[in-house]
């Protein structure tokens, strides 16, 4: 090979390399506009039942078990989907994968940049397993996120 095809191997090389970010930052903005969201938190931080979402802050000094009949783990990183808000209360209605039922979580535990998981990957909407939003009838006092596309 003479030099000027290795420039140009190089050249074609760095911009396949620096092209992906601003490909991902495209990507998360777009999931976070579909209702995407990742977790900031680690412990049992989403719950079946809307009122124990929202006496979260009453049990930190007792077992969850003793007050809460079903609740589940979030960890940082986790990617869910925002399927309706209530901002009165700032609780969250998410869905997540491999979980049949909706969620509920504190809206201050979800953060809508990516958050790299306990392995140092950013979490997909591929990735997650999420089932996507069917459209549904909203209660009053929540906001529904638009069904995915």
């Amino acid at each position: 090979m003479n030099r000027m095809n290795v420039r140009i191997l190089l050249l074609a090389v760095l911009a396949v390399v620096g092209t992906p970010p601003t490909a991902f930052a495209a990507d998360y903005k777009d999931w976070a506009a579909q209702g995407y969201r990742w977790s900031l938190v680690s412990g049992l931080h989403a719950y079946k039942s809307k009122d124990d979402a929202k006496n979260e802050r009453s049990r930190e000094r007792s077992s969850v078990s003793e007050k809460v009949r079903y609740a589940y783990y979030l960890r940082p990183g986790k990617l869910v989907l925002v399927v309706a808000t209530d901002t009165a209360d700032g609780l969250s209605e998410i869905r997540m994968g491999g979980i049949a039922s909706d969620l509920w979580t504190a809206t201050k535990n979800l953060s809508t940049r990516p958050v790299k998981n306990s392995v140092g990957k950013i979490e997909t909407p591929e990735m997650a397993g999420i089932l996507p939003v069917t459209t549904g009838t909203p209660s009053s006092g929540m906001t529904t996120i638009p069904s995915q596309r």
